[in-house]
């Protein structure tokens, strides 16, 4: 279980809401509405006694839980004293197991992105995207909807410091030379996840813009100041992701969001054109070799 939440007439509304398998993809059901504070659903007896006056109502509707999981849930929403005392009955407990390894590629490389920027403070969070960490385990068995308020959580902490690097970084809008490239940049990677089938799990485009997306619209076009790069300023890495993306026949913003794998991929179907056994040329087929491999080395 988790809170969800929307934004209605300016303000949030809260659900609480339970992730469930249905082939393909996690979905997610409302199981009670919370209103505009579900605060009002904690009782408290002292500063740090509590318990969550849910549990009597999830029962009516088949729902069997606790107070240790509604205490999780609603968590962020406890008084300082109250998370405190729960953090250190947490540290009493025996320690966790190991998260079990599992391919990277099980949670969108969006989602990993976002994960990596936020606990590991990544400005590039794409170069080690296709490692392993044991946090992604975090975002596995959950629906769009958890994922993403799971993430809205932590991005709720960041001053607007961090939330500026953590939009850069993101999004992949340290590379832009123009604010023009950068809206370019911003806009297409938008458009793209909103089409992406695996990112939206079942839902529709628009739900995923007005539901998830739209937050980062916002930030972005009313928060974020106004870039001011000289157009004509390249650096060496600039120049270089330009020219591997000429080679590649795709675009620098689509290069920045690809992963190692499908680098790979397209720059060997590319060099099998220049192969000298396959009557390319050589020194055609040394330069776009080199090229990738300088490419490679200063990305990952």
């Amino acid at each position: 279980m988790y809170i969800s939440r929307r934004i209605a007439n300016g303000t949030y509304i809260y659900s609480l809401n339970q992730s469930y398998f249905e082939p393909p993809y996690w979905k997610s059901k409302v199981l009670l509405n919370l209103g505009s504070n579900p605060c009002q659903y904690i009782q408290y007896y002292s500063d740090v006694a509590f318990s969550i006056v849910v549990e009597e109502d999830l029962k009516k509707i088949g729902v069997e839980t606790d107070q240790f999981e509604l205490e999780r849930v609603f968590y962020s929403f406890l008084t300082p004293d109250a998370q405190r005392w729960v953090d250190f009955s947490r540290n009493r407990k025996s320690l966790k197991k190991g998260t079990k390894r599992f391919p990277p590629e099980e949670v969108h490389f969006f989602d990993r992105r976002r994960l990596i920027a936020l606990r590991l403070d990544h400005r590039e969070p794409w170069r080690v995207e296709d490692k392993f960490f044991p946090f992604y385990g975090e975002l596995l068995e959950k629906s769009r909807d958890e994922i993403e308020n799971y993430l809205w959580n932590f991005e709720d902490k960041l001053n607007y410091r961090e939330k500026t690097r953590y939009i850069y970084a993101i999004f992949g809008l340290n590379y832009a030379t123009s604010q023009e490239e950068q809206d370019n940049i911003f806009i297409n990677r938008l458009c793209e996840l909103s089409q992406d089938e695996t990112y939206r799990m079942g839902l529709s485009d628009d739900e995923v813009i007005k539901n998830y997306l739209c937050r980062y619209v916002w930030f972005y076009f009313d928060v974020l100041p106004i870039r001011r790069v000289p157009s004509f300023y390249l650096t060496m890495e600039e120049s270089l992701y330009k020219e591997v993306a000429n080679v590649l026949n795709i675009s620098v913003e689509t290069l920045y969001f690809l992963s190692k794998r499908e680098i790979l991929r397209l720059f060997r179907e590319k060099i099998k054109r220049y192969h000298p056994d396959l009557g390319g040329n050589r020194e055609d087929f040394i330069r776009i070799r080199k090229l990738m491999e300088a490419f490679l080395k200063t990305r990952y």
